[in-house]
């Protein structure tokens, strides 16, 4: 049996989804309003006056824009990656960082907007994996790559595999069992 709304909650039913799309739309014109405005800085200003504005501003602009670039929001992706071409050392390995997770998936993009010489920063481990999300990551998005024959027939493709496979054999703890009785 369905259950039976009054007619008091059914009128509410629409305004209440009304106000959650509002607060919805709301939200999403200020994080698209960051994003422009940190075009508008880059323009007028260069690189490091943004990165010096992001760091003064970690929180409410720095933490907003690389949740964005991470989740692969082109616009944050692409402002990103020219921003991380600064010479503000906590700025780039944030913005860093966040193009790594964002490789994750939309690999085609990031490697469309990065220089030859910046692929192997974006293409490695996200600083918060484990040894084991490491090595069970790496290998998903080396397979990724592999699986994509666009990516794989691309220079900057293949540098991107080149370094996930690196960081897969050369730079994490790899735990080995040892024989019976050997210490």
């Amino acid at each position: 049996m369905k259950p039976r709304l009054s007619t008091s909650a059914r009128r509410a039913g629409p305004m209440v989804l009304a106000a959650w799309l509002s607060v919805g739309c709301v939200a999403a014109r200020a994080a698209d309003a960051l994003v422009g405005d940190l075009e508008q800085r880059l323009a007028q200003s260069g690189a490091d006056a943004v990165n010096t504005h992001l760091v003064a501003q970690w929180s409410q602009a720095m933490v907003p824009l690389n949740q964005k670039t991470a989740a692969c929001e082109l616009h944050a992706v692409s402002l990103s990656v020219r921003l991380a071409r600064s010479h503000n050392t906590r700025a780039v390995a944030a913005h860093d960082e966040a193009l790594r997770a964002a490789t994750g998936q939309c690999v085609r993009f990031v490697l469309a907007m990065a220089a030859p010489a910046e692929v192997p920063r974006y293409c490695g481990s996200v600083s918060t994996w484990g040894p084991a999300q490491t090595a069970r990551e790496l290998r998903r998005r080396i397979g990724d790559i592999e699986g994509d024959a666009l990516l794989r027939a691309s220079r900057l493709g293949q540098a991107c595999r080149a370094a996930y496979v690196y960081e897969l054999e050369h730079t994490r703890v790899v735990v080995r069992r040892t024989a019976p009785g050997a210490k």
